[in-house]
């Protein structure tokens, strides 16, 4: 039991102390809220295209590849979204409050906090498995998103710049290039590698700290009622649902990790700026950022110790 929580502790507190390093890098005014946006553009833009290519360019897909995971994955998101819709709607009359509040729910920022916690319970080198269902995963969140932002402000859903926002995502494209790479056999020089890996290296422990250093605790004294409707959703009956329907289904080791990594992490931080461009509750967004990433450490934590106490990893 005792090394259980050791183990469960060690995957989640190397998050939590980048998380506090953004904030204290905030309280000390060594970053300007306008260079915390660029650098995260920098990051968005260029860092995660290093880590995915990385990710992907290392991967054994007879191991990675899996179409089963893929689908489980496909119809639980598809599964929250509905079942969410119905019950914001019934309990929430403001539609621009529904919109933010379905997004926190079904939306996971499982590849800034998910990905490092399977990469400390595995090792850098044994994440394929997550990394190979972001193809996936990211398109359909930002489809998903679009669709609800659109729907809630009475606006009409436009396909091109749903499809252009996919094609331009550094993401994808870091995740299609490393697997041509790879399975077209092309060897990248070492000149060239040890840079962008390098990169990719350094990629999570910014974002985590960038993320810190956006906090505003503060904030989360407004929309209390619906904050906790959101992060009771995200962080505790959403796992609580999928995980053990996973579990029933026989997911173990890293596949059970990697669903934690989606179904168990925080609200993803790109949905305060989705809100914001789609006149959607930014500020009930960016909210339930905050309280979701705060306490996510203690509730991952808490999976993560209860899957291993149960031996299912």
């Amino acid at each position: 039991m005792y090394n259980n929580f050791i183990i469960s502790v060690e995957a989640v507190l190397p998050i939590a102390v980048l998380i506090l390093v953004g904030l204290l890098v905030k309280r000390m005014r060594l970053l300007s809220l306008e260079e915390i946006k660029h650098i995260n553009k920098l990051v968005f833009k260029i860092f995660f295209f290093c880590l995915l290519f990385q990710n992907m360019y290392q991967a054994d897909f007879h191991v990675a590849f899996q179409p089963k995971l893929m689908l489980f994955c496909l119809v639980a998101i598809l599964g929250i979204v509905i079942i969410s819709t119905l019950i914001i709607c019934a309990l929430v009359q403001d539609n621009r409050q529904r919109g933010a509040m379905i997004h926190a729910i079904y939306r996971s920022n499982f590849i800034i906090i998910g990905i490092p916690v399977a990469a400390n319970i595995f090792g850098s080198d044994n994440i394929a498995v997550p990394s190979m269902l972001i193809p996936l995963v990211i398109p359909l969140y930002n489809v998903l998103a679009v669709t609800i932002f659109e729907t809630f402000r009475g606006g009409s859903i436009h396909l091109k710049p749903v499809l252009e926002g996919i094609a331009q995502n550094p993401m994808i494209w870091g995740c299609i290039v490393g697997i041509l790479f790879n399975l077209g056999g092309i060897v990248v020089p070492e000149v060239i590698l040890k840079p962008v890996y390098q990169v990719a290296a350094s990629t999570t422990p910014l974002a985590l700290i960038l993320l810190g250093a956006s906090f505003n605790i503060s904030a989360v004294l407004g929309h209390k009622l619906s904050i906790i409707m959101c992060t009771l959703g995200r962080l505790v009956i959403v796992p609580a649902i999928i995980l053990p329907i996973a579990v029933w289904l026989g997911y173990r080791d890293i596949e059970l990790v990697s669903l934690i990594t989606i179904f168990a992490s925080p609200c993803a931080v790109v949905g305060f700026t989705m809100a914001q461009q789609m006149d959607s509750d930014y500020a009930l967004a960016g909210n339930c950022i905050i309280a979701t990433s705060s306490l996510s450490c203690f509730t991952m934590m808490g999976w993560i110790f209860l899957a291993k106490t149960l031996g299912l990893f």
